[in-house]
């Protein structure tokens, strides 16, 4: 069976912006939209980054539409890289893309996969008080500037060109810069948290703050070992956090550790996922890790909490057929088909159930 996402697609469309036409190089396009690698939804105002390889001239950036799309005009002739960054997904990049100013390439369907732990994770902002050293307040400080910057981000510096004179340079965010910032605000986090007491609740707040923050660094650095341990630690001191138990659900599921994850995931109150999304992407991760029977199990959940949605027809669908049965299969494709009929899951049904005839 096909990876889950060669299943999702979405209609591309070519959006031609007025701050593209300002970056004309040559006559070279190219064309697309940002998904989120799960659900297939569209991604918004996400940075699009497009470098010719040798670096010999500067990058071409736009910005995703409401609808994911982008396009980008003026490439010349060469090998091109596309580096895709968004607001809590881990940044991306395609290439190298051969491009010619006589051919138009098809358009392009980039998935990006969410940062688990960044939506759950407050910034540290309690006041820390004199009881604490100021090397670590300056060395969280200087983490939390490092994990603020986002790929795509045009940062600038100034440098000395000459006895009194000085210029400024400027230069755009890569995904591997985004990686190596992760790794250093872990660095200076892991070297703060020993320094900061925990003789208030004030401060207790203040390491679990930190705390939460080092499991972000370490996931978006693509540590997710550290990044478990952190939050496994967490959870122990709060075993009601809910939150930080879905997050290490998702993390154990991703990192191939599906007993611990199945795990968690019995322990968490009945009344603990309110969302049926939350089910879809556990049930895509089993999916991914070839258990389509747990993963038959959370769709099911998602359809339990609501039934009006098609995707957790579809995926349990997808399940299904890789369990071999064929009657449920067709059930819930044809279901997927009877609630959106113009949907891209829609589509993909009826292609499924054609092939199952």
């Amino acid at each position: 069976m096909r990876k889950i996402s060669t299943f999702v697609a979405v209609v591309l469309m070519l959006v031609s912006t007025a701050s593209v036409m300002a970056q004309l190089r040559g006559k070279g396009r190219l064309q697309g939209t940002v998904v989120d690698k799960q659900t297939g939804t569209p991604i918004a105002g996400a940075t699009i980054s497009i470098n010719i390889a040798d670096g010999s001239t500067s990058p071409i950036v736009v910005k995703s539409n409401d609808k994911g799309r982008w396009s980008a005009l003026g490439m010349s002739n060469g090998s091109w890289n596309i580096d895709i960054d968004a607001d809590g997904y881990q940044p991306s990049r395609v290439g190298p893309v051969a491009i010619s100013e006589t051919q138009t390439l098809p358009s392009r369907k980039i998935e990006l996969e969410k940062l688990a732990v960044q939506e759950q994770v407050p910034e540290v902002v309690a006041p820390m008080g004199s009881s604490v050293p100021q090397e670590a307040v300056d060395a969280i400080k200087e983490a939390e500037q490092l994990l603020s910057v986002n790929g795509g981000d045009v940062i600038s510096r100034t440098e000395v060109a000459g006895v009194g004179e000085t210029t400024s340079v400027s230069r755009t965010v890569t995904p591997e810069d985004v990686v190596e910032n992760a790794r250093k605000a872990a660095a200076l986090m892991a070297k703060a948290l020993p320094q900061i007491p925990s003789e208030t609740p004030e401060l207790q707040t203040v390491r679990l703050q930190v705390q939460q923050r080092m499991a972000q660094a370490y996931y978006r650095a693509g540590d997710v070992r550290n990044a478990i341990g952190l939050l496994e630690a967490i959870s122990a001191a709060d075993p009601a956090n809910i939150g930080v138990a879905l997050l290490l659900t998702n993390l154990y599921l991703e990192n191939g550790q599906l007993e611990e994850g199945k795990a968690r995931l019995a322990g968490l109150p009945a009344d603990a996922v309110t969302d049926p999304t939350v089910y879809v992407n556990i049930g895509i991760l089993f999916l991914n890790k070839n258990n389509p029977e747990d993963a038959a199990v959370n769709f099911g959940k998602a359809v339990e909490m609501d039934m009006t949605q098609p995707a957790s027809y579809y995926y349990r669908g997808l399940a299904n057929l890789q369990l071999k049965k064929m009657k449920e299969a067709k059930a819930d494709f044809e279901k997927v088909i009877s609630l959106a009929p113009d949907s891209t899951e829609a589509r993909d049904a009826k292609q499924l159930l054609d092939s199952m005839k």
